[in-house]
């Protein structure tokens, strides 16, 4: 544990900044999440895996790095069509515990809970009833590394229920520092990369100002950049040494010490005193390097001799000081033999020559058009504001370059309903792909299955439209 969370009393800076809560506490403050960076696109990636395949999504990534803030955020983000029951892992925790954890989450009543003979039926029958409300529960389970191994395989057990049609009964989020050992084969690992130092300088003037600091950031150039050294971009260690330094606690310092540090720089002042002894000695050294006149211009003729020999590359005109090669006696040779030959050329030759040029460019006509064509029809973000906001879409996928969605609808010959539509994400447009105007759910998921292959094994998020509707106006909003 931090000094931070420790301490009861408040840090002397809240008041001086005119602060109104400590910005850098150790505890998971929704309300100052930093969607910068890499975490925002992460909470996006198992999101999409909950609403559009039936992978288990385990966030992997070391300690303070974000893990919980991130299932925090996951738990607000979720709609109405995701139910989710929160374990935080500890060694002692059993399934009986587990399980009514979960059924308190899934809105099981406590008397039936008290009165189940078998929770684990119970469980398995609610997941069923939710199932039926077209409603996916979903077990977040926090520090997924520190469960016993009973208890896992336990919820290797849970994880792996099937309804009669063999499609899963519960997905599931896991944040750990490592794979978890569970039989499961639909896992999905997702990594939680470190800040950038530019990403460290945002995250911590996020923090201050969401707690209502003005101005510029109390954090010079030096001071970030020890504190990225220091904490490696991980946000927890960032946050420690952010509120150090506020509190007036002096830095420490780190200066290389190691062996291999000591070794470079003795092999540095080996090479700094051998190129002064170099220059000191440097008449003595060329004269014993450079050999005698006649035996260098020597060698020199007997190479030559040797390279024509070999390379047979250069042919010699007697009269005159140069040298040719092949290639240029070639050519005279052959401007030679066309100066003997009487060309005349006519006008109607020169009419014929340009005729067979304009027939080429026409023959090749077709071909640019079709080179230029590289658009298909598509719907914008306009078509995507006039839809219903209660009917459903299919968001099929994103990227940063238009031309990949472009591509997209091309190889796997979208029609119809198709648009794409601009947001922004992490400072930068992104481009996505939605498909299809379906009046309800049921619909939505009935027409999905019938999709031709390959379209139908493609992930996919099924989506009001008035929630992709928010996303462009936010995004107009931003550029205004």
């Amino acid at each position: 544990m931090s000094e931070l969370s420790n301490s009861a009393a408040e840090p002397a800076y809240i008041s001086r900044l005119a602060l109104q809560s400590a910005p850098f506490n150790a505890s998971i403050d929704p309300r100052i999440y930093y969607n910068g960076g890499q975490a925002e696109n992460r909470l996006n990636l198992l999101l999409h895996l909950l609403r559009a395949s039936d992978k288990i999504g385990v966030l992997v990534a070391a300690e303070g790095m974000g893990k919980s803030t991130l299932l925090t955020q996951l738990q607000q983000r979720a709609g109405d069509e995701l139910r989710h029951c929160l374990i935080q892992g500890q060694p002692q925790l059993d399934s009986a515990t587990a399980l009514v954890q979960c059924l308190r989450g899934l809105g099981v009543d406590d008397n039936e809970i008290s009165s189940s003979i078998d929770l684990a039926a119970t469980f398995k029958n609610r997941l069923r009833q939710l199932q039926k409300l077209n409603v996916r529960p979903v077990l977040l389970i926090d520090d997924a590394h520190k469960l016993s191994a009973e208890l896992l395989a336990e919820l290797s057990i849970w994880l792996d229920w099937k309804d009669d049609n063999g499609a899963f009964l519960l997905q599931a989020v896991l944040a750990s520092t490592h794979l978890p050992s569970i039989a499961l084969s639909r896992l999905q690992a997702i990594d939680l990369p470190a800040l950038t130092e530019q990403e460290l300088t945002a995250y911590l003037l996020h923090r201050l100002t969401t707690v209502g600091f003005k101005g510029e950031s109390p954090f010079s150039v030096k001071e970030i950049t020890h504190f990225y050294r220091q904490s490696s971009g991980n946000p927890a260690l960032a946050n420690h040494l952010a509120h150090q330094y506020l509190l007036g606690q002096k830095l420490k310092r780190t200066r290389p010490t190691s062996f291999k540090s000591g070794l470079r720089w003795t092999g540095l002042a080996a090479l700094i005193i051998s190129l002064t002894l170099l220059l000191v000695f440097q008449d003595k050294v060329n004269q014993l390097l450079t050999p005698k006149a006649h035996n260098a211009d020597l060698e020199i003729v007997e190479q030559h001799e040797m390279d024509l020999q070999d390379q047979k590359l250069t042919t010699v005109i007697v009269g005159e000081d140069q040298v040719k090669n092949n290639e240029l006696a070639q050519r005279d040779e052959l401007a030679a033999l066309l100066s003997e030959i009487d060309i005349s050329v006519t006008e109607e030759t020169e009419k014929a020559t340009q005729q067979e040029i304009e027939d080429a460019i026409e023959s090749y006509a077709p071909v640019v058009e079709i080179a230029k064509s590289v658009v298909p029809d598509v719907h914008q973000q306009d078509w995507v504001l006039q839809q219903q906001n209660i009917h459903y879409t299919f968001q099929l996928m994103g990227s940063w370059d238009k031309q990949e969605v472009y591509d997209f609808i091309k190889k796997y010959e979208l029609t119809g309903d198709v648009a794409m539509f601009e947001s922004m994400r992490n400072g930068r447009i992104w481009y996505a792909l939605v498909y299809g105007v379906f009046d309800n759910k049921q619909v939505a998921l009935q027409t999905s299955s019938q999709w031709p292959a390959p379209l139908n094994s493609l992930p996919s998020w099924l989506r009001r439209f008035d929630s992709v509707q928010k996303q462009i106006k936010n995004m107009v909003q931003a550029q205004q």
